[in-house]
Order: structure tokens, then sequence, then C-alpha cells
């Protein structure tokens, strides 16, 4: 077994840890008497965390890696740093104590938390525009639009998970002064599009300057990110607060990864009809 192989794997085990800590645990757990992994949201965090790393790894090597988790925790601390002094970037909210220790006003666990969702938004946002003519006008334009797309894939798991997270059951965080979806205001979702453009587009300047910045798509193994993409939206809907994410869900979040699969299945034809 080569060293991609084993990353492969260690990636794959921590997946099947989130499944069954996430999906198959509360699903079965009234019915079936199963061993219960303590440590609640943090433990799946992490499961979810060192999946992405590992696989990143696997995928843009240890390097890439590094800097795309040093330059995700330390932007995305910045801004919620900011963001629950200020209230200008999200609105006005501040952290319960449910997550645990706090670096300044921010949970330790943000951070990591943040990551575990950039990567696979950043595999699904380049397999939507891997080998689309819009990437070849130039590199800038790539790097942009490409830095969008990803926010944007990212920032729709908030709209499943964070009115769960700062529900009544939960109440992980408090919104001060409620808002129109959910009690959520409008205003954290821009700040969700600012602070993941801000970490792709750092990024992807640092990764466009020793790769292309379409990366390519080597084999099926690149379907596990959006898998995790998947997973994670249906550990969020278990819960059924509020019940109309049952509805929005899907539709927000399955978008996206239907047309990566479609493009993955194009780009899987493309490849083989061209030898």
């Amino acid at each position: 077994m080569n060293k991609e192989e084993i990353l492969l794997y260690v990636s794959m085990g921590f997946l099947t840890l989130f499944i069954y800590s996430s999906i198959i645990f509360p699903i079965l757990e009234d019915s079936i008497s199963l061993p219960e992994i303590p440590g609640g949201v943090g433990i799946k965090t992490i499961f979810m965390l060192i999946f992405s790393l590992f696989h990143a790894w696997y995928m843009i090597g240890w390097k890439k890696t590094l800097l795309f988790f040093v330059i995700t925790a330390g932007v995305s601390w910045g801004y919620e740093q900011v963001g629950v002094e200020t209230g200008l970037i999200y609105g006005d909210y501040y952290y319960t104590d449910y997550l645990g220790y706090k670096m300044g006003h921010v949970p330790i666990i943000i951070p990591l938390a943040w990551f575990m969702m950039i990567y696979p938004s950043y595999i699904i946002a380049n397999m939507i525009f891997s080998k689309k003519p819009l990437l070849h006008q130039n590199k800038i334009s790539q790097i942009i639009v490409l830095s969008l797309l990803s926010a944007i894939v990212m920032t729709a798991w908030d709209f499943v998970v964070d009115p769960y997270l700062s529900g009544p059951t939960v109440n992980a965080w408090v919104w001060e002064k409620g808002g129109a979806y959910f009690g959520i205001p409008i205003h954290n979702f821009l700040g969700w599009i600012l602070t993941t453009f801000s970490i792709y587009l750092i990024y992807r300047i640092f990764e466009s300057k020793t790769t292309p910045v379409e990366n390519k798509i080597p084999n099926y193994s690149v379907i596990l990110p959006v898998l995790a993409y998947g997973l994670m939206l249906v550990a969020n809907l278990i819960p059924e607060e509020p019940p109309e994410l049952q509805i929005i869900g899907p539709i927000i979040m399955g978008i996206p990864i239907i047309i990566a699969i479609i493009r993955f299945k194009q780009n899987k034809e493309l490849t083989v009809d061209s030898t």
C-alpha cells in the first residue's frame, strides 16, 4: 500500500466515523442499542475536519493542505472575532458556552469547523467549472470566478446548519436582534460570502503560482468530498429543526451537488473519448 492509498483510506475511515455518529446513531438510537461516540458536535466536527485534511493531502499535497488550513483558520477566526465585537460582518450575535473553550470571543472549534466544509466546497466548485471555456480567459478571472463560486457553495450550508445550531434546542450562538430567516439576519449570509470568498481568494492566488487554477479530477476519489458535503446536509436535517429545512436544505445544497456530479460524468466521458 503506497502513501496515497493510506491517505485516502484514512480519510474514508474518518468519514465513516462521521456517518456513524451523525447519521446512523441518531436514526437508530431509539430502536437499536448502539454504542454512542461521546463528544457531541465537537467530535463530529473533528471527524469531518480530519477527513477534509487527509483527503486534501491526498489531492493537493501536504504543503498546500497546510497552507489552505492556516489561511482558513486565520481568516475565519479574524472575521468571527471582529464580527462578534462589532456586529458589522454577520450581524449582532455572540457565542454561548455550548461549543467549549474560546480564543477571544470565538470558540476554538469554529475555525476548525470552517475548514471541514471549506475544502469540500472548493472541490465542488472545481468540478463544476472543470474544463469550462470561461476559465481560460485569464488567470485573474479564473481566480475570482472560482473563489466566488466556492463561497456560494459553502454559504449554502449555513442556510441549513445555522437555524438548528442557533435555535432553541442547541443555542450555540445567539442572534441578539433576530432576523428574517428563522431568526437569522440576512446580513449573516453576506458575511459568510465575504469570509469564504476572502479565504478562497487568498488560497487560490497562492495556488495559481504553482499549478493551473483549474484542478484536474484524477479519479472517482474526488466524489468523496461531494459525498461529505451531502452527508453534512443529511446530518443537519435529522433533528428536523426547523422542519422547513427538510425542503429548503435539499434544494439549496442539492443543486451544487447535482451539477458537480453531472460535470464529473461529462469530464470522464470526454477523457474516454479522447483516448
